[in-house]
């Protein structure tokens, strides 16, 4: 079945916002949530916001108060991201609120915003600070489905992402019971509430800095893959994709190793289950013989380590990064291998189930891309 296609601006209005002065304090601290792109964090719903202003400063700005059920996109910064108001709010200057015609189903209008956020970010322009303009965004094009069809659509988009969180939702909960299980078994690191030896983590730990060969070394072929910050962000390696020969990839890792992203934001990133090359903003964490790879993977994961790390960070050349030194003297209770082991076998049956809840969330967003895909394709 095919459908009409017109431009956006014939089915839906905007309506920008502002920012009440700072100077004015009787501005702020109201009970009006006023929303910025800082707020596009929860999903594809805002519930809240970090910042909330008076009815004074409402009235004293060009900021505008959006009805509860409103589509909200950015039209600079984070571009190509949509989101619907569950409260009334106000909004800044670099939100546009959308407000469609009685033909057009809101929920419908956020999936389009949804679905076409690649061509949305593509749009941008700017040196600095990418953003699009009212013109670029009413002269895309909108499938104009009757309005029945807008709501079967939309409600089984609605479904088909509902699975998606809560695959993502059980994931979670994975995460943290074995966060919990650490600390239950180990207590805190730092502390050491268990009475465990201590040593210094230089003592425990060999930690491997990335090497930076020249861009003339980089070739096409997809073996191995060199690994970047801007990759383990996003935990993708296919992400910006570089690649070196083998016999110059003097530093490699594999899955099984544990990595830290040394400099930020954000600082101090634990991860693996990566593997290629990796470059000076990464360092491997290897254990010596008092230590497990999993107990080691946990123990820097765990919150009181990574605070005192993150708050010991030094700023060089732009950039905040792990104070090595600081990171080597750290004292940690060590508790015995055996217990470590236990731990080790509890994490290999924990990671099995999230391993099927990880493959199931991947098909149901397959699932989801395909029904976008076809839904603004006219295939549905």
């Amino acid at each position: 079945m095919s459908f009409p296609i017109v431009e956006l601006g014939e089915v839906v209005d905007f309506k920008g916002g502002g920012t009440p002065s700072r100077d004015k304090l009787d501005y702020w601290g109201g009970d009006i949530p006023w929303a910025t792109v800082k707020d596009f964090n929860d999903g594809h719903v805002i519930r809240t916001t970090q910042e909330f202003i008076t009815s004074e400063g409402l009235e004293q700005s060009a900021s505008n108060l959006i009805p509860a059920g409103t589509v909200i996109i950015p039209t600079r910064m984070a571009l190509g991201k949509a989101v619907v108001t569950e409260v009334d709010l106000a909004i800044n200057q670099d939100l546009k609120a959308v407000f469609p015609s009685e033909k057009i189903d809101a929920r419908y209008l956020l999936w389009y915003f949804i679905a076409n956020a690649s061509k949305i970010e593509a749009m941008g322009k700017g040196a600095t600070v990418k953003g699009v303009t009212l013109e670029q965004l009413r002269k895309l094009k909108f499938p104009f489905v009757p309005l029945s069809d807008q709501r079967r659509i939309a409600a089984l988009l609605d479904k088909a992402s509902a699975i998606c969180v809560k695959r993502r939702e059980v994931i979670l909960k994975l995460d943290l019971l074995v966060r919990t299980l650490f600390v239950d078994m180990f207590g805190d690191p730092l502390s050491n509430s268990k009475g465990w030896p201590i040593f210094k983590l230089e003592e425990l730990v060999q930690f491997t800095g990335g090497s930076q060969p020249p861009k003339s070394v980089f070739v096409d072929s997809p073996r191995p893959g060199y690994v970047r910050l801007v990759q383990i962000r996003d935990f993708r390696t296919d992400k910006y994709p570089t690649y070196i020969p083998d016999d110059l990839a003097r530093r490699r890792f594999e899955k099984t190793d544990v990595m830290i992203g040394r400099y930020g934001p954000p600082v101090f990133q634990i991860f693996r289950g990566m593997e290629g090359s990796y470059n000076v903003a990464l360092m491997k964490a290897e254990p010596k013989e008092k230590l497990l790879p999993d107990y080691l993977f946990y123990m820097l994961k765990n919150y009181s380590v990574q605070r005192s790390v993150i708050a010991s960070s030094q700023r060089s050349a732009g950039q905040t990064g792990v104070n090595l030194e600081f990171l080597h003297g750290i004292e940690v209770g060590t508790p015995p291998v055996s217990l470590q082991e236990k731990f080790a076998s509890a994490v290999v049956a924990l990671d099995a189930q999230r391993e099927v809840y990880v493959r199931s969330e991947s098909k149901a967003n397959v699932l989801l891309n395909s029904l976008k895909y076809q839904m603004f394709a006219g295939k549905l």
